[in-house]
């Protein structure tokens, strides 16, 4: 880098007030950096010299308040990106480019304060989404709440059995809670071949979901906003429909990542889990605030709900259990009544919902919601019980001053 590169001035972005400098490795890179400059900071800088460059350029004068920094094949980048954060201001972001792809090094990169960290070679779309997100960010966190107020309350639904409803009681009352109970809501199937919670609201399922999965180092809010499937502007669900005979391979790790990140951006998240799934990924479950274990009366489906209840309360012992006996008091209730499924069971069941076989019917067919195809039916009050008792406990969890917050937000 020359001398008079690295004195120039570098303007801020109109309407932003932000300054952003870049320095890259390599010449494909610097391309990328320079065609996101041309379109959001005409002024930056843009040069050769990597994280050597950069450390020169702060060093000399006042760091930018948005850095682009090109690690290059740096097998180390957290403690090279330590030597460059030494000579910035407090107030600069930095959005990182390296080649080491390795999911718990962005985690250490995200918690020691780096914006975002991409793995090259890079796509200018993606150059640009994580550049915005940068340059937006200090705003956000002077505004935003503290992250223990932020977090999205989450909800876990399993079947006992396939068939028994699980995916049905997801969908409904995680409508009803946006759309009657005013609150921002994220439904998250984890069935990954299918995808059937977004066919139930009328949604085409693609590869949202595994795209995020499989890409944990480009998981932000934009990427989740790009990946979710918008129902309403409440209510969004996050799917995929991945090709059968082919196994959707992701590092769990994943998982943590993306439901950390949805959390912050909604007031709950529903999760539809299929009961295999949660084998593998009991992280999932021991951040649920609540799981719904639903059964119907079947002797099959009450041997089943037993062992996952014990397994639940093993794995996740500070989430809340409940069981949902579904379908009661129709042709498809299994065989047994409530009192013989309850001893064989041997606890009290928390709910019932009454089978409706036209009302399920008519809103599958229709790819709409229970409550909109039959709002005065036993099943769609049922349904709403669920969620009143859910929207109640949580208040009570969070105390009054959580509670005027969520008052005065609705």
């Amino acid at each position: 880098m020359s001398a008079l590169e690295s004195s120039k001035d570098i303007q801020a972005a109109p309407g932003t007030g932000v300054t952003f400098a870049a320095f890259a490795a390599d010449e494909v890179t610097k391309q990328a950096m320079m065609e996101v400059a041309r379109c959001h900071w005409p002024g930056a800088l843009v040069v050769d010299g990597g994280l050597a460059a950069a450390i020169a350029h702060v060093a000399s004068q006042q760091s930018p308040q948005l850095l682009a920094v090109d690690l290059g094949d740096d097998e180390n980048p957290k403690q090279s990106l330590m030597q460059l954060a030494e000579k910035c201001g407090p107030e600069t972001e930095l959005v990182a480019l390296g080649t080491v792809n390795d999911v718990f090094l962005y985690r250490e990169l995200i918690n020691a304060g780096v914006a975002d960290y991409l793995i090259k070679p890079v796509s200018v779309e993606l150059l640009e989404d994580a550049l915005l997100a940068a340059a937006l960010r200090p705003a956000q966190t002077i505004s935003d709440q503290p992250e223990t107020e932020r977090l999205a309350e989450v909800v876990c639904v399993i079947g006992a059995r396939g068939g028994v409803g699980a995916s049905t009681i997801a969908v409904n009352a995680a409508w009803i809670m946006a759309e009657e109970r005013g609150k921002k809501v994220a439904l998250i199937d984890l069935d990954l071949n299918y995808g059937t919670t977004a066919l139930a609201l009328d949604l085409v399922p693609a590869g949202g979901l595994i795209e995020v999965l499989q890409h944990p180092e480009r998981v932000d809010s934009l990427f989740i906003a790009r990946s979710m499937l918008p129902k309403s502007e409440r209510l969004s669900v996050l799917a995929s429909e991945h090709e059968l005979g082919s196994e959707a391979t992701f590092d769990h790790e994943s998982l943590d990542i993306m439901l950390a990140e949805v959390r912050r951006g909604y007031d709950w998240v529903w999760i539809d889990i299929p009961r295999s799934f949660c084998h593998d990924n009991e992280s999932v479950l021991a951040t649920a605030n609540r799981v719904l274990l639903v059964s119907d009366l079947s002797l099959a489906s009450m041997r089943d709900a037993a062992r996952l209840s014990a397994y639940c309360e093993e794995k996740a012992p500070k989430s809340q259990l409940s069981i949902i006996l579904n379908r009661v008091g129709g042709n498809r209730g299994g065989g047994l009544t409530v009192k013989q499924f309850e001893r064989g069971f041997q606890r009290s069941v928390d709910r019932h919902l009454q089978d409706d076989p036209d009302a399920a019917g008519a809103a599958s067919s229709g790819g709409q919601p229970v409550s909109e195809v039959a709002s005065r039916s036993k099943l769609t009050r049922g349904l709403r019980e669920i969620v009143d008792e859910l929207l109640g406990g949580a208040q009570q969890r969070r105390g009054l001053f959580r509670r005027r917050v969520s008052e005065a937000e609705t």
